[in-house]
């Protein structure tokens, strides 16, 4: 009963992971798209896009950052969303992200990538700074993966 159980946790566990790899789409937008709306996409129908790698071996991520430019770009300060691409070769979008870009005259308040649909809702303070929120998948997959270690540690 046990064994089955622990059995039905993994494959559902798996699915859910193999299905949000799939068909990734993020929303879409920036200061000159969508403007102040950026801020809160899911509130204010901001455009979902599909992702796809645009490197071989690639993997599509979504993108949210807050952008603080200076010079002849100062109005495109603010957030931008979008799909990315995290080369094979890179951990991080975000800190490779800052790297490339730190010879511009552009500064990465803040900057989150992840990999479900959709998840590319970070909410950001007035000066750039995000404020982190837990989302429902989050919850679910931290109930299912402590359930999944308390099933394993009463197997010794």
């Amino acid at each position: 009963m046990a064994s089955t159980l622990l059995y039905t946790l993994v494959c559902f566990t798996v699915t859910i992971a193999l299905g949000s790899c799939q068909n990734l789409s993020c929303y879409d937008c920036d200061p000159r798209n969508f403007g102040v709306d950026c801020g809160r996409p899911a509130e204010n129908n901001v455009r979902s896009v599909p992702c796809y790698p645009e490197v071989e071996n690639g993997t599509a991520v979504c993108l949210s950052a807050y952008f603080n430019f200076t010079g002849e770009r100062i109005n495109d300060t603010g957030i931008y969303r979008g799909c990315k691409t995290l080369r094979p070769d890179v951990s991080d979008f975000c800190d490779w992200f800052r790297q490339e870009t730190n010879a511009l005259n552009l500064t990465v308040t803040s900057c989150a990538s992840c990999n479900t649909t959709r998840c590319n809702v970070i909410k950001f303070n007035p000066d750039g700074t995000s404020s982190a929120e837990i989302t429902s998948t989050a919850i679910f997959m931290l109930v299912l993966n402590t359930i999944f270690v308390l099933l394993l540690t009463g197997f010794d």
